[in-house]
């Protein structure tokens, strides 16, 4: 595996590569970025506030990626806005799949046609989940046992009429954290029991597949021989909902408290 301190850049994503000798694991974020190329503006509205809504905004700045890098961790994170690509859809779904954003404002003006769609799917969808299983099958060569593997998201603090539609009998608080395993399919019980008692014992409140279970990243990597959860972080403990900016002294808490727990579950399940 390549070293570098420096992430290798693409308009799609960053990937830092793992620092250390023992390649422990993968940790993706999909849904961080916010770069909308010129060639999506004519299908979309142009309120670029509006489409801020549903960004898990700045999660990457909640971890400490030197850190995991160093730990052996590698790490991708996307640049591209998931109005545009939804990186974790399906690719039959994933280009201008938000036609309104969970608030029910009208986010897509028009569709491209279906050899657009394909061009997109193969410039901006395509190559993260190539990276993706790259890291993977080389994990799955170093390791004689299941590989880690962790998909980072964040979710608004209660759900919008758009959640509770696709999940009626969700509760409208929630935790701070939803880690989630797609009801059991995704990794051994022991494996996703510890980073939900773990991030008990920093004193944050936990959840098990509720309100989320996973989505496409989860379901796409379950094919690979791994340990593969979603973690969920609840938004109103490192941000303001409302002005979109990150909260400083809420994200100094929070950055050295999950690194630690995410390092932790990386080493114990690879060692």
């Amino acid at each position: 595996m390549f070293k570098s301190d420096k992430p290798h850049k693409s308009p799609l994503f960053d990937y830092y590569a793992p620092l250390s000798d023992d390649f422990r694991g993968l940790l993706s974020i999909p849904h961080s970025g916010e770069v909308v190329p010129e060639e999506f503006n004519e299908y979309l509205s142009g309120n670029i506030q509006d489409y801020k809504e549903d960004v898990d905004y700045k999660v990457n700045d909640l971890v400490d990626i030197k850190a995991l890098q160093e730990a052996g961790v590698a790490v991708m994170v996307a640049n591209i806005h998931r109005v545009c690509v939804d990186l974790n859809r399906s690719p039959e779904i994933a280009v201008l799949c938000w036609k309104n954003n969970t608030k029910g404002v009208e986010l897509v003006k028009k569709s491209p046609s279906q050899e657009t769609i394909a061009k997109l799917l193969n410039r901006y969808h395509a190559p993260y989940y190539e990276m993706m299983k790259a890291n993977l099958q080389d994990l799955e060569k170093r390791k004689s046992g299941p590989v880690t593997m962790i998909d980072l998201h964040s979710m608004p603090s209660a759900p919008t009429a758009y959640h509770m539609k696709q999940n009626p009998n969700q509760k409208s608080y929630r935790s701070d954290f939803c880690v989630s395993d797609r009801k059991g399919l995704t990794c051994t019980p022991e494996f996703i029991d510890f980073f939900h008692q773990s991030l008990m014992k920093k004193k944050f409140e936990s959840a098990l597949n509720d309100p989320y279970i996973g989505g496409h990243v989860t379901e796409y990597v379950n094919g690979f021989r791994t340990n593969n959860i979603q973690i969920e972080i609840n938004r109103r403990i490192y941000m303001d909902e409302v002005s979109k900016e990150l909260i400083p002294s809420k994200v100094d808490h929070l950055r050295p408290l999950l690194t630690e727990v995410l390092i932790d579950g990386f080493i114990k399940f690879n060692s």
